[in-house]
């Protein structure tokens, strides 16, 4: 019976592939006159269906969307040995962060790194390749008013990555886990921005942000340190910005 369930749900996992991309489809569900599916993103891109060749209609497969909702996925490295499970709206973060596939290195960003690997072999790369930006705690004080630094943290036995960027006198900061949201929410990252008469002090709190997430949509989202340029000129003196990150458990 365990089989049969199997071979019934594999059957069925391969009827949800997009024919175009061959990814699982998500709402909304397009069909052709003919009754055929095709996922959002590649109907914008073909213009008849790739399976009859037949015009798309406007009519949307809602029952194929509603089994899409309830149904659980496997992983893409299960044939590498992921053998986890995820509801359609999980599986593309848990594939950023799976143990199992590959990962691209966060300093790609700032230093155009090629390294492409596990995510259990990430740490050790980082303290080969990037030594001088890595650091085993959890607080660190970053003094210079400069624009795309970028940090490794290792503490709490999980890898974190600090990046700063300065838009037109607007300072950005966010931290990242190299893991997924549902795990980086058990931390939290403090900001602490002090004057250099060591009076006046900006301190801010947010959650930690998952690897999925990219630093451009937590800038723009607002859920990371943000300041103005006005306000940041302030706290800064011959191009020095006193300003310590530190990470803690939630």
């Amino acid at each position: 019976m365990e089989d049969l369930s199997r071979v019934l749900d594999e059957g069925l996992l391969k009827d949800l592939e997009c024919p175009v991309c061959m990814e699982y489809m998500v709402a909304p569900i397009k069909l052709c006159t003919n009754g055929h599916n095709i996922c959002s993103k590649c109907r914008g891109i073909v213009e008849r269906c790739p399976t009859c060749r037949a015009k798309f209609s406007e009519i949307r497969n809602v029952a194929l969307e509603n089994i899409v909702r309830r149904l659980k996925y496997p992983c893409l490295n299960r044939q590498s040995g992921c053998l986890e499970l995820f509801s359609i709206e999980n599986i593309s973060e848990h594939r950023a962060v799976c143990v199992y596939g590959k990962i691209i290195c966060p300093f790609k960003l700032v230093l155009n790194c090629s390294w492409n690997g596990f995510k259990s072999d990430l740490k050790e790369h980082a303290k080969a390749a990037h030594q001088q930006n890595f650091f085993e705690k959890s607080k660190l004080n970053s003094f210079l008013f400069l624009d795309r630094v970028m940090l490794f943290l290792s503490c709490f036995g999980e890898l974190f990555v600090y990046y700063k960027r300065i838009v037109d006198g607007t300072l950005f900061c966010a931290v990242q886990l190299i893991g997924t949201s549902s795990e980086a929410s058990k931390y939290k990252s403090e900001f602490t921005l002090r004057a250099a008469n060591g009076i006046e002090q900006i301190s801010k709190t947010f959650l930690v942000q998952g690897y999925s997430e990219d630093f451009e949509t937590s800038f723009n989202s607002g859920r990371c340190l943000r300041l103005d340029k006005v306000t940041v000129r302030n706290f800064v003196k011959e191009n020095n910005l006193n300003l310590t990150v530190t990470l803690y458990r939630v």
